[in-house]
């Protein structure tokens, strides 16, 4: 699992700008009585990397910190397909994601965490349907005990997804 590693003012202009459109809706709320200016650099401030998505152009998008993000480094997260601009998952909460790997020209799984404590982590696997990443299972992973020991192997925990959140 990872973040995006690079700044989203890295790439190209026009890449920026797909981004830009899509997620000023999303963030516009959080920024009542700003400049749109102050939106848009606060945006080209994310972090972002590039995914081929099934052989089309993708973006994984995340806030780098800050007000957008919580207490333990989990942000909203954007897969963001830059062919047909559209957003393709959003999240929020996750502080890392992973792309598993994928048949060629199938779009990819992907699998996001969420840092719930020093031991704890909560995952979502993700499978692209109907245009779009639907959740398809969720776990708890917990790398210690309930006296903090540490597990020799991590415990999964699958359960139900909830409705609401990632």
């Amino acid at each position: 699992m990872h973040a995006p590693s690079s700044s989203l003012s890295r790439l190209s202009q026009a890449d920026q700008a797909i981004a830009v459109k899509l997620l000023r809706p999303e963030l516009g709320p959080l920024f009542q009585g700003d400049a749109i200016s102050v939106l848009d650099k606060q945006i080209r401030s994310f972090r972002a990397e590039r995914l081929n998505l099934g052989g089309s152009s993708a973006l994984a998008v995340q806030p780098d910190g800050g007000e957008l993000c919580g207490a333990t480094g989990n942000c909203s997260f954007w897969v963001i397909d830059l062919s047909r601009r559209r957003v393709l998952l959003r999240a929020d909460g996750i502080q890392g994601y992973a792309v598993d790997p994928a048949k060629p020209r199938s779009v990819p799984d992907i699998v996001t965490a969420t840092h719930e404590s020093s031991t704890e982590y909560e995952k979502i696997h993700w499978v692209f349907l109907n245009g779009r990443y639907e959740r398809q299972s969720c776990a708890t992973v917990d790398y210690a005990d309930r006296s903090g020991a540490q597990l020799p192997q991590p415990k999964v925990t699958p359960h139900s997804c909830s409705p609401e959140g990632n």
